[in-house]
């Protein structure tokens, strides 16, 4: 089988870092993007014998040390094909936007090494705006993913990625606010995949408390069952907070054991919409489609009855790797939002969105 790129979704969890920028604001983004970063490889194997010198059980996923990682990266590009790209939750959102139409920002950390240096060239190359940190003493986050016979061995270090800091994003939005920033009136998506929440609730409640206005908007995705489980409380506190919220089954199922006092998803959807304000959302149920819960109306009206509404996923013929589906729906549908479609048409442009990268090895379009 042919092979694009395997993205790593799921993501494990010095001195101050210090504040590097790539290139400069333009005109605003209509999605900014939190999350962690890392440096993709997917490398075709031609036998399994890297894998058992490394002690490395063939279709397991993982976190490695940065240096058993690095030696693992280099010892499998020196005789096999490499396929590299950015990697990341919230960066594949903001690669697929970018496919689509909509440019999005992304924030993240990277070390001072080579590697940032080779994840900077291919986000000017593909025309990928990110305002990377640099944290000195710290290694850019990294993710091999080994090939053999269709059947991927994945193993990650978010590195970097752990250290970024609130003062990178307050100084952007002191000194550079109005660059990035769109008017309150005017219709912006803040998204947080779960995985950046984990140490970084300082960030969280930062976006929050000073970024979310009117129209400025808070997009959530709960990411895996793992997060919510282990940071419970700041999820719940985002969720309430958030206009958009994203997940699939488990994860909700997760948020409500976790969060406590609730008997299902549904009781916990019902908490959080009457907790304040206008919300929709979004459960997948993978081939299943997706249940949305909202309590939207239309665009600028206050809260309406909770509904509930069940859309079919699109078939797809040949499926190939579900990895990045979820971040391929949220893509979908934040653009489709963006160009001021209906719910029900996001959900669709959503839906096939998902459907199309599922075709493909990683999150990508064909």
């Amino acid at each position: 089988m042919d092979y694009l790129s395997y993205v790593y979704e799921k993501i494990f969890g010095g001195n101050p870092p210090t504040d590097d920028t790539q290139g400069a604001f333009h005109t605003p983004r209509k999605v900014i993007c939190f999350g962690n970063v890392l440096l993709d490889r997917l490398v075709q194997l031609e036998d399994p014998e890297l894998l058992e010198r490394f002690g490395l059980e063939l279709g397991s996923k993982g976190e490695l040390d940065m240096e058993k990682l690095n030696q693992l990266a280099a010892e499998a590009t020196e005789s096999s094909r490499c396929l590299t790209n950015p990697g990341g939750s919230a960066l594949n959102t903001a690669r697929i936007l970018k496919q689509l139409g909509t440019d999005a920002l992304f924030f993240g950390a990277v070390g001072a090494d080579k590697h940032a240096e080779e994840l900077r060239q291919i986000l000017r190359d593909r025309g990928i705006e990110a305002r990377l940190q640099t944290v000195e003493d710290a290694h850019t986050g990294q993710c091999v993913c080994l090939m053999y016979q269709d059947n991927p061995t994945l193993y990650a270090n978010i590195g970097a990625s752990a250290q970024f800091g609130l003062q990178t994003l307050s100084h952007a939005v002191s000194h550079e606010g109005q660059s990035f920033l769109r008017p309150v009136e005017r219709k912006q998506i803040l998204y947080v995949e779960g995985f950046f929440v984990p140490q970084r609730s300082d960030v969280c409640d930062y976006i929050v408390q000073h970024l979310v206005r009117e129209r400025r908007r808070l997009a959530l995705n709960l990411s895996a069952p793992y997060i919510v489980k282990k940071n419970h409380q700041a999820m719940m506190k985002l969720a309430r907070a958030a206009f958009f919220l994203f997940g699939n089954r488990q994860e909700f199922e997760a948020l409500a054991e976790a969060a406590g006092g609730f008997r299902n998803v549904d009781e916990l959807a019902d908490h959080l919409l009457q907790s304040g304000g206008t919300k929709v959302i979004f459960v997948t149920n993978g081939s299943a489609g997706v249940q949305v819960i909202t309590n939207y109306v239309e665009e600028l009206a206050p809260p309406g009855p909770v509904s509930f509404e069940d859309f079919r996923a699109q078939r797809v013929d040949q499926l190939v790797d579900a990895t990045g589906a979820g971040d391929a729906f949220v893509a979908g549908f934040l653009h489709a939002w963006l160009e001021k479609r209906s719910l029900g048409e996001c959900i669709r442009m959503a839906s096939s969105v998902a459907a199309k990268v599922v075709t493909q090895v990683g999150c990508n379009l064909p």
